[in-house]
């Protein structure tokens, strides 16, 4: 029997991610939209032994635009099954905004009910909604709910499996009495009775009356060919005057009336707090001056609070190295365990609090309402260089990953914002080069706090993301003066109120997203660690009844690294550097495990940390290898190198050709070599090497 499905469908930050979160648990899974690209969440919602399938759509404030979040929205609710229902989830702070949207709904004839979040903030406000009024003039019911506390959770969770929740209602507002008479009039000719048919007329009229919210003609064309023919030389757009400003002007006359008859106020003392955070915040000076000091926090964050978690994942990787190494008997599946699989995929492991906690802080960020406000911040620095602020969100997002940044930028109309945008995120520091930058800090800055409490690792760390920053400014703008000559796009937005972030919300989704890390990442290192340690072990020999594998310098991989190794000496490296550096194309973690499989070949080395046998490592002149001189050269290149195959396959699909993703690839790597060979050059004749 198929299963029902809800639509979840909302405004951005309108509590529906913590709705869906309060709903399914952690019964979720995540994928694309069957023929785009657009990620979906769908999750189980569980009640009295009955199941329902909720699948979360990409917020966004309507239906019908040109961004790829709306058109997806559109086309799904548009093509639901009959069974299907929706929850439309309304900010009760935000009330004209969110009901502009549900309107859009309502016109489309589906099965509706909704959700009211932000109870408790009513509260605090001193608002008060008459929601028996609101239900009877939107013909809808209403659930009043806390998202955060769960305060109406259990009651919404019985409703929604009740089928009086929902209702299939027809148009609320109107138009004119001429042009409601001329809507009659078509509909009797054509003799269309439901409201979904009445929902894809009008779309099918904004077309032939030149609306560019309406430039794709498949909506007329779902009619047959005598009704199309109908329309066309009995509909004149200067007669009817089916424009969309009318339609919005007659649907905000619609949202005041009912809002004057169910909205109460009183006075709102947290407004005067968030317009005086809003001074500082956004302020021309202290607004960056804040915005820098919080990321500057972030970086020290990442090596003091999570050194103790770190330590103890390391401690328990070597423990269950020494219990293997006391169990099973000396050969090459010992070594294979202890040196490809925990020494590989371990020493990539031990740097998930860090990546957690950068997860942590910018989900903070989202949630609190301050990144918002730091896009609008930027926007006129991005400005000078070709963008908008609209481009600021998907660059900060790379933080974390550049796909999922890269998707975000659907939400940006103007096309060459948005190209542009694609081809620099990947040059944002992300989660998957946090275990090489801190391996390569950690490593080669080993000094004691700058005044006892500035931590230098993270101070250079965040020197990287400033690196990655401006350079994608830079790039941009050259992209801009060069390929994208046109003007970029207006950034209009409304700031979201502040809010206290929901930890729950925030633990399912650092959660969500480690788990991610691990299942992608995981798995590329496991495979490669192990290849790794075969290239490393061979050619091996049987002598006395034992195997004896190779020193690692006559191995697979120690002849190969010396093949390349001339190539590597102007940018300072060796060809164990090198042998990491081409393994990390396929994902840049792999660096790490790389450089824990070559040096943990040494038997007599096993009680050493990765970071200690590095520094230990000498030129043949003796001299320290891992010099802080070959650290920000090799941190330089990983900085620009286009080494995520994942990064590559999204841009291919988010622009619809090969030719992106391979300049990107090309200028990306280029820009890599340089900067590394400059650095390293530059360096050695001012005498650092």
């Amino acid at each position: 029997m198929k299963q029902n499905k809800l639509y979840l469908v909302g405004n951005p930050n309108c509590g529906k991610s913590t709705l869906f979160n309060q709903l399914t648990g952690l019964r979720q899974k995540t994928g694309n939209f069957s023929g785009v690209t657009v990620e979906q969440k769908s999750g189980v919602l569980k009640f009295s032994e009955k199941e329902l399938t909720i699948i979360d759509l990409p917020g966004t404030y309507g239906m019908g635009g040109r961004t790829e979040d709306k058109l997806i929205t559109y086309e799904i609710l548009l093509s639901r099954a009959p069974e299907d229902k929706i929850i439309y989830v309304l900010d009760a702070l935000n009330l004209e905004r969110g009901l502009q949207f549900l309107l859009q709904v309502i016109d489309m004839g589906a099965p509706v009910t909704v959700v009211m979040t932000m109870k408790d903030v009513l509260e605090k406000k001193n608002l008060s909604i008459d929601l028996n009024i609101l239900e009877i003039e939107l013909g809808l019911k209403i659930h009043l709910i806390n998202a955060k506390s769960g305060d109406g959770i259990l009651n919404l969770k019985e409703a929604l499996f009740q089928e009086q929740s929902f209702v299939s209602n027809t148009r609320r507002w109107k138009w004119d009495t001429k042009e409601e008479n001329q809507i009659s009039e078509i509909k009797k000719a054509l003799r269309i009775n439901d409201t979904s048919s009445e929902f894809i007329l009008t779309q099918a009229l904004k077309y032939l009356s030149g609306d560019p919210s309406q430039t794709d003609p498949k909506y007329l064309n779902t009619f047959p060919e005598e009704t199309i023919a109908f329309l066309k030389s009995n509909f004149d757009h200067k007669k009817f005057h089916f424009y969309y400003e009318e339609e919005i002007i007659r649907k905000a006359f619609f949202i005041k009336q009912t809002l004057a008859k169910c909205l109460k106020t009183g006075s709102n003392k947290s407004r005067d707090f968030d317009t005086k955070l809003d001074a500082i915040l956004l302020h021309p000076l202290w607004g960056f001056v804040c915005f820098f000091l919080l990321m500057g926090v972030l970086f020290q964050t990442l090596f003091s609070w999570a050194e103790i978690p770190m330590n103890g994942i390391e401690e328990s990787i070597e423990m269950t190295q020494n219990i293997i190494l006391h169990f099973l008997p000396e050969g090459l599946f010992r070594s294979m365990i202890v040196e490809g699989v925990l020494g590989g995929v371990g020493s990539v492991i031990v740097f998930i609090p860090q990546i957690a906690l950068l997860f942590i802080f910018l989900g903070i960020l989202e949630e609190s309402g301050y990144l918002a406000r730091a896009s609008f911040l930027m926007d006129r620095t991005m400005g000078k260089f070709g963008l908008s602020g609209k481009s600021f969100i998907p660059l900060l997002s790379s933080a974390a990953c550049a796909v999922p940044a890269i998707m975000g930028t659907r939400t940006i109309e103007n096309k060459a914002d948005r190209i542009t945008t694609i081809m620099v995120s990947p040059l944002i520091m992300c989660s998957a080069r946090y275990p090489v930058y801190i391996l390569v800090v950690g490593t080669v800055f080993n000094l004691p706090p700058i005044f006892g409490i500035i931590n230098v690792q993270g101070l250079v760390l965040f020197g990287m993301f400033l690196l990655g920053l401006f350079t994608s400014l830079i790039v941009a703008l050259l992209f801009r003066k060069t390929v994208f000559k046109e003007d970029s796009s207006y950034f209009i937005m409304e700031l979201p109120r502040y809010m206290i972030p929901s930890s729950k919300s925030i633990f399912h989704s650092v959660f969500q997203k480690v788990l991610a890390f691990l299942k992608s990442a995981g798995q590329i290192i496991l495979y490669i660690s192990v290849l790794l340690w075969f290239l490393s072990a061979f050619p091996a020999s049987y002598v006395n009844e034992k195997w004896e594998t190779s020193n690692i310098e006559t191995s697979y991989i120690g002849r190969t690294g010396k093949f390349i190794e001339p190539a590597l000496h102007p940018m300072g490296f060796d060809w164990k550097i090198g042998i990491s550096m081409l393994t990390s194309f396929a994902a840049r973690e792999v660096m790490v495990s790389t450089l824990a499989v070559i040096y943990g070949t040494n038997d007599d080395e096993q009680s050493e940390t990765l970071r200690e046998k590095l520094r230990n490592e000498k030129k043949p002149d003796g001299s320290p290898l891992w010099s802080p001189l070959t650290g920000l050269s090799l941190l330089a290149f990983f900085a620009f190198a286009s080494q995520c195959m994942s990064t590559l396959a999204v841009v291919r699909k988010e622009t619809g050709s090969f030719l992106w993703p391979f300049i990107q690839f090309l200028y990306m790597t280029g820009l890599a070599l340089l900067s590394a060979t400059l650095i390293f050059q530059i360096g050695k004749a001012l005498g650092f090497s």
